[in-house]
């Protein structure tokens, strides 16, 4: 790879925020941004040359970096700013390092003391917050969850405590069984918003409860990422029957390091059931599971 002279300027990292989806998103400082760097790297080049082409930008050096290369890269970038080039890094959309690449990067410049800085730019997470109409006492963002139903009712009982609104990522394909895992975590009446396709030609905003939910995005084709908002936990919340504590707790238990007595305190918080019934229900679903086996 060859980069052009250094003109005289002070060599740095700037982070670009990305459109989500609608190209018209892209703001004034990204365009100069994208102009003015030596070097662009970018999680896909694909997309990072869909946006130069629509800026009219041609001529840069575009370098892939995606979450594979990001650690040995990290090291090669840092050289490129240390030479006194100007260095542009764009994920596929959004935030580089918020649930994409990015972080490793960062902190690669940072521990060199490099100047570094961040053009903001469009964002699923605080646009679905924003249209949910549920975060008004403010939101924690997790991204995406685990793909494994056990670790995956793990982290919502996790994020089911935080009692304020919570924001995550899915991919199409896992969303029902999401919304059925946090139907039993949180009951099939919590309020839920669900984003799909967001600022995009086919967006797609739902507003309901968890069970809605479910029926709206079961058994349908869906493309595109989808952005959901879980409501802030209340008192007044349904909750889950044993039975579904039962199939929650033994979800929990399946979980690698996961202490009985743990997970019966953490449920029964969660759901107001008393501890030690539930601890009995665990103890009673394993002495089953042995006799079976």
């Amino acid at each position: 790879m060859v980069l052009p002279a250094n003109h005289g300027v002070k060599g740095s990292l700037i982070l670009v925020g990305t459109p989500i989806g609608n190209l018209g998103d892209i703001s004034a400082r990204v365009e100069s941004a994208l102009c003015e760097a030596d070097l662009i790297a970018a999680e896909d080049t694909r997309r990072v040359r869909v946006l130069l082409s629509h800026l009219g930008i041609t001529g840069k050096e575009v370098l892939s970096l995606d979450a594979n290369k990001e650690e040995y890269l990290s090291d090669r970038i840092v050289d490129f700013i240390k030479s006194g080039r100007r260095v542009a890094y764009c994920t596929d959309a959004g935030m580089p390092g918020i649930s994409d690449p990015g972080s490793r990067l960062v902190r690669a410049v940072v521990d060199q003391g490099l100047e570094i800085d961040a053009i903001p730019g469009p964002s699923a997470s605080s646009m679905a917050a924003s249209l949910s109409g549920l975060c008004q006492n403010g939101f924690v963002f997790v991204g995406f969850l685990p793909t494994k139903p056990g670790a995956r009712k793990k982290e919502l009982v996790r994020i089911r405590g935080f009692e304020i609104a919570s924001v995550v990522f899915e991919s199409p394909n896992r969303v029902s069984s999401l919304l059925m895992d946090a139907a039993d975590v949180y009951g099939s009446e919590h309020q839920v918003f669900v984003g799909r396709e967001l600022t995009k030609f086919h967006q797609e905003l739902f507003y309901g409860t968890l069970s809605q939910g479910i029926a709206r995005f079961s058994n349908r084709e869906l493309k595109g990422e989808l952005t959901i908002v879980f409501a802030a936990t209340e008192q007044t919340d349904e909750k889950p029957d044993f039975e579904g504590i039962l199939e929650l707790v033994l979800d929990c238990l399946a979980v690698e390091d996961n202490k009985t007595r743990d997970v019966a305190s953490q449920i029964a918080e969660i759901t107001g059931a008393s501890k030690n019934k539930i601890y009995q229900m665990i103890v009673s679903a394993k002495a089953k599971a042995r006799a079976k086996n």
